[in-house]
């Protein structure tokens, strides 16, 4: 039965890491070192290294697969340290192995291999980059022989370079190689050097570190040894831990991510294959939401269907997002044809919005008219109208003077009332003064109330004059809509507001 891989995809969070430029690439020449070789630029160095393979692979007449990359040019190049020989030695081994499905397959033999536990997944570091357990000490050469371990580790890491990395973000992993504290003599080196040398040929480039748990002394010894002739990059990556030093982990992995034999919080797992997801409820079983969004995206054609299904979703990271994004905006418009139908609203919504096109072409035709009738007036009519609101500007200039002078005789008036009201208010009582004193002030008020009211009405009546001959002057060039016209059409309704799940009409601009 074969089974789909995809549910280790990795998190969302996955798609925000950044890598500062020493990660993705520090030293130069020969001895550089690089960890991201997709989605990144390369220096002058690499770009004259990939020419000179390409051409060293044209004179040799050697057949690349059809989905040869760039990055597999860089990443054959490391391999063999940039020497002419050494590398086309790897991309022929290499070639040998990948156009030879007996290991991107799973048979009975690597199946069983698998679910012993002997090499399994289990969770991701704190950069999202998974985790590979293998139990050398369980290595039987006389159960499994060596073509059998390199099958079965060739498809597992496959399936962790198609479904659990992203490119230019997640393109390494952790390895844990437990040794369970056997020596030299007790380890199987045969069949640890042959997997050492296949992945470092097949999967160049993905290894972030190895930590050898529970070593023996002897092995400690011996790697102390043996680092010093190594290459510094190399010896690096390698670090032995005891169990003491489990802690030194959670430097690079959360607690959470391990199990308890090694530090962390999860249960010790005694179920290997298929491999196990922590970002999943069961561990293996894909969520339906993303089913149910699927099921509302229509397909084009079969053509399109087959892309989709043969597509791994994690090639292409760029156009993720705005996938994201339109599958949001066609579940919207789902939701909306929903509500709408269970209002009886949705046939109806349909049809005008095929109506609305139609009317919106007639109402700008009308408006055309209007504007080419107004642009055809006489030169005569347009003078006449210039002639009238000037007179009225007169009118209306001649009554404002007479109402100032008005005004201006009205307050001496009251100016000379008041003197006269004061100066009887000096020879009377000072309680009659203070009261006096008060019913001037309210009468002050009054006439200035009175006053005030009739500037309101004067600027009225010279405002419904100045409407009324404004109407008479454009009567002839303008049509003026009547209140039972604007209540007669229809006005539509076009969209469902989503808050007060209530009609909008087309002039609405929520949508």
């Amino acid at each position: 039965m074969s089974i789909d891989y995809s549910y280790l995809a990795p998190p969302l969070g996955a798609h925000s890491v950044q890598h500062t430029d020493y990660y993705i690439k520090h030293h130069e020449r020969e001895k550089g070192a690089r960890k991201i070789y997709d989605c990144v630029s390369y220096d002058t160095f690499e770009q004259e290294k990939i020419r000179e393979l390409k051409q060293e692979i044209q004179k040799q007449n050697i057949q690349l697969p059809s989905d040869w990359k760039e990055s597999d040019y860089l990443k054959i190049g490391y391999s063999g340290r940039f020497k002419m020989k050494e590398v086309i030695k790897k991309l022929q081994l290499h070639l040998s192995w990948r156009a030879n499905p007996i290991y991107h397959q799973i048979n009975p033999a690597t199946e069983k291999f698998l679910k012993e536990g002997i090499c399994y997944i289990f969770g991701r570091d704190k950069q999202y980059r998974p985790i590979v357990i293998l139990n050398a000490h369980m290595i039987d050469l006389k159960k499994y022989d060596k073509e059998t371990i390199i099958q079965a580790l060739s498809f597992q890491m496959g399936i962790i370079k198609k479904h659990m990395f992203i490119p230019g973000k997640v393109e390494n992993w952790i390895f844990l190689l437990e040794s369970n504290g056997l020596g030299v003599f007790g380890l199987p080196t045969k069949a640890l050097q042959v997997v050492i040398d296949t992945m470092s040929t097949n999967f160049g480039g993905c290894l972030e570190k190895m930590f050898i748990l529970n070593p023996s002394s002897g092995l400690n010894f011996l790697w102390k040894t043996i680092s010093g002739f190594l290459d510094p990059e190399t010896a690096e990556k390698i670090n032995f831990l005891q169990k003491k030093d489990f802690m030194k982990l959670q430097q690079i992995i959360d607690p959470n991510q391990l199990e308890q034999k090694y530090g962390g919080t999860q249960p010790n797992q005694n179920t290997f294959w298929p491999p196990y997801n922590l970002d999943l409820t069961d561990g293996r079983t894909v969520p339906k939401q993303k089913q149910q969004i699927d099921q509302f995206i229509p397909l084009k054609n079969e053509e399109e269907k087959q892309v989709l299904k043969n597509a791994d979703p994690y090639d292409n990271v760029e156009n993720n997002v705005n996938d994201f994004f339109e599958t949001q905006k066609q579940l919207y418009n789902f939701e909306q044809q929903k509500k709408s139908a269970e209002f009886g609203q949705g046939p109806q919504i349909e049809q005008k919005d095929q109506e609305q096109p139609q009317k919106q072409e007639l109402n700008d035709q009308d408006q055309q008219q209007v504007n080419d009738q107004i642009h055809q007036q006489s030169p005569a009519k347009e003078n006449q109208q210039q002639q009238e609101i000037d007179q009225n500007n007169n009118e209306q200039n001649v009554q404002q003077t007479e109402h100032e002078k008005k005004r201006e005789g009205d307050n001496e008036e009251q100016h000379h009332q008041q003197q006269e009201q004061e100066g009887n208010i000096s020879k009377q009582e000072p309680e009659q003064e203070v009261q006096k004193s008060a019913e001037l002030h309210q009468q002050q008020q009054q006439n200035h109330q009175e006053q005030t009211q009739k500037v309101e009405v004067d600027v009225n009546n010279k405002n419904q004059q100045e409407e009324e001959n404004q109407v008479v002057s454009n009567a002839s060039a303008t049509k003026i809509i009547q209140p039972e016209e604007v209540q007669a059409q229809n006005v539509e309704m076009t969209q469902i507001d989503p808050v007060a799940n209530q009609a909008c009409c087309k002039g609405c601009e929520i949508f």
